[in-house]
């Protein structure tokens, strides 16, 4: 019983790292969070990701953002306009090899411009170790920047793999970098989709010369990349009556008052008090008399 869950365990632990190393991640410089010896730890609240290499997304999924994980690490590896990173890969499958792109961001990911595309040849028949030259652009500024490494593989689900180092450059005060902004292919519905091409079969690579122009400097950049689209307007109120200017509140009618005439004088009223008391007094005079 306890060699059958020693094998079970050992036949795991075999499993994660086959799925760990199923497809290909950016090891040096350090992607984020790699496990790859010699990186740094994790940021506050993030933890070791096992499974760098697999993809972003598919052409109707998305899995994670473009660089896989957000938060930059605290120590960056410090590179010099001009300089050629020998970029490092850990291979598990290549999948035909297919495209790759490495591209430069000096605004946390929200621009970005290309330095470097390989088309169809990209981890074409590489090994479990791999790596490419890439050379910062001489006129790159100074400042603090994202190294950012695409790939779209040949055979095998339509995916797209991305991985970001968080690196440091001495470049050129005032310095601009102008190219084009990388091609987002096989990531969500929305996206180009750039079918399987293991021989001759359509490879998608006339989007690659429809990628717009771009350029960036240490405070970000214009141009390209398309800003997030506007949040939708406020819902209109109901079309509302015209006010009409008040009106003077109308007064129902009286009825006339009959006019008391003027007012008696006080011989005039002593004249119609005798009148009554002479009028009492005559019939008075006059009662008939009982018999």
């Amino acid at each position: 019983m306890i060699m059958k869950t020693s094998l079970v365990a050992i036949a795991l632990a075999c499993f994660s790292a086959m799925t760990a190393e199923a497809h290909v991640g950016l090891r040096r410089p350090c992607g984020r969070y790699t496990s790859a010896a010699g990186c740094p730890a994790p940021p506050p609240g993030q933890s070791i990701d096992y499974d760098i290499n697999s993809p972003v997304g598919t052409h109707d999924t998305i899995n994670a953002p473009l660089c896989k994980h957000t938060v930059p690490y605290a120590t960056r590896t410090t590179y010099k306009a001009g300089e050629t990173i020998n970029t490092q890969y850990s291979v598990g499958a290549t999948h035909g090899g297919g495209h790759c792109q490495w591209a430069l961001s000096y605004d946390d990911g929200k621009t970005w411009v290309v330095i470097e595309t390989r088309i169809r040849s990209c981890l074409k028949d590489a090994g479990q170790d791999y790596s490419v030259p890439i050379t910062i652009p001489a006129d790159a500024p100074s400042g603090k920047a994202t190294f950012m490494w695409l790939w779209n593989n040949a055979i095998g689900n339509r995916e797209l793999y991305s991985n970001c180092a968080d690196i440091e450059i001495q470049g050129r005060a005032g310095g601009q970098i102008k190219g084009v902004a990388p091609l987002i292919a096989n990531y969500g519905p929305n996206s180009k989709y750039i079918g399987e091409f293991p021989g001759s079969q359509d490879d998608g690579s006339r989007y690659f010369a429809e990628r717009p122009p771009v350029t960036i400097g240490a405070g970000g950049g214009s141009g390209g990349n398309p800003p997030p689209p506007p949040p939708p307007p406020p819902p209109s109120k109901p079309p509302t009556q015209p006010t009409l200017p008040p009106t003077k509140p109308t007064v129902p009618p009286t009825k006339p008052t009959a006019n008391p005439g003027p007012t008696p004088s006080c011989n005039a009223a002593m004249a119609v008090t005798k009148t009554v008391t002479v009028t009492k007094t005559v019939y008075a005079t006059h009662r008939p008399r009982r018999h």
